[in-house]
């Protein structure tokens, strides 16, 4: 550990909700390297309340936009007043490159991620998320090898209502669908539409979620299956994560809240196009089916039987020899 006085801080987490999932391990790292210290984060306006949730910081603030002469200038003096004694970029973003000139010579020690590259990545079309290593070790931290473990955003509001499907109206078994926001990666309307007739029919609730910008989504779904639950814009991350906690799984594609259902522990299937880049979480159970053209190609029966060979559709049959095993 590092010395146990009173110290401040710097983390810098700015990029996505998928790259903030990513560096849940590195977070803990920081954290246990300055237990006594007071750890300060900026990130982006989204993740605030999750981030706020989470036991590895103190303060949690949004990053101004650094292109406004006078908001830079106003972070800079609150960043110089606080006196912090480290910095952790673990974005390496153009926001963190832009603060780090801002600061100038009187910068605090300044650790920053190496950026995103494609060239190390064994797929070709992997997205990939900055590397900590160099600087942990610069650092003379060790981040351990783990995945990503969000369940801590399980108790932030455990007790409140509308941290259980209850609030919805769901009241069955339930089926988490994540769609992502870009169109290429999608898997299309028609098929989440499918699939949540097919489980609406084995008596599953189609449970739709994901940002507010997927609304007219949900609108084509709901055309389509009616009996789906819409819940796009209307849960925050926290919100999120208690649902991926109480799904019997989860089908997304492309989407960064696949990652935080992931992370809470939520099994399911993943849909991916072969020829564009995605972030694909490793080490989990789960199945990728990847299209090599069109992602309609992949049927929603062929999803449903994949998720029944998963074990993660439990028959009445089932469901009653599972009570007598326990």
């Amino acid at each position: 550990m590092l010395g146990r006085k009173q110290t401040n801080i710097l983390v810098i987490k700015t990029d996505s909700l998928a790259a903030f999932i990513a560096a849940e391990p590195a977070f803990d790292t920081i954290r246990k390297a300055h237990p006594d210290a007071n750890i300060s984060l900026l990130t982006i306006q989204g993740l605030q309340r999750i981030a706020r949730a989470s036991p590895y910081f103190d303060q949690v603030a949004a990053m101004p936009n650094l292109r406004d002469a006078e908001a830079r200038k106003t972070l800079v003096k609150q960043l110089k007043t606080s006196k912090f004694e480290r910095a952790y970029d673990l974005a390496s973003d153009d926001a963190g490159k832009r603060l780090f000139s801002a600061m100038g010579v009187f910068r605090p020690k300044w650790f920053a991620a190496s950026p995103a590259q494609n060239r190390n990545s064994k797929k070709a079309n992997a997205a990939v998320l900055p590397d900590f290593s160099k600087m942990m070790s610069a650092a003379n931290l060790t981040v351990p090898d783990r995945l990503p473990d969000l369940r801590w955003a399980l108790s932030s509001r455990k007790d409140s209502a509308n941290m259980k499907p209850s609030w919805y109206g769901i009241s069955a078994p339930f089926g988490l669908l994540l769609p992502g926001v870009d169109p290429e990666k999608r898997w299309p309307a028609s098929c989440y539409a499918g699939f949540a007739t097919i489980l609406a029919r084995s008596g599953f609730v189609p449970v739709l979620a994901g940002p507010r910008d997927l609304h007219h989504l949900g609108d084509e779904i709901a055309h389509e299956a009616p009996q789906l639950v819409d819940l796009t814009g209307k849960t925050d991350h926290l919100q999120l994560a208690a649902l991926s906690q109480e799904a019997s799984f989860f089908v997304g594609d492309d989407a960064e809240e696949m990652h935080l259902a992931v992370s809470i522990g939520c099994e399911g299937a993943v849909i991916a196009n072969s020829k564009t880049a995605s972030f694909s979480p490793e080490g989990r159970h789960i199945v990728t089916l990847t299209g090599t053209g069109d992602l309609g190609d992949v049927e929603p029966v062929f999803v449903w039987r994949t998720l029944s060979n998963m074990g993660l559709i439990l028959t009445d049959k089932d469901a009653s020899q599972s009570a007598i095993a326990r």
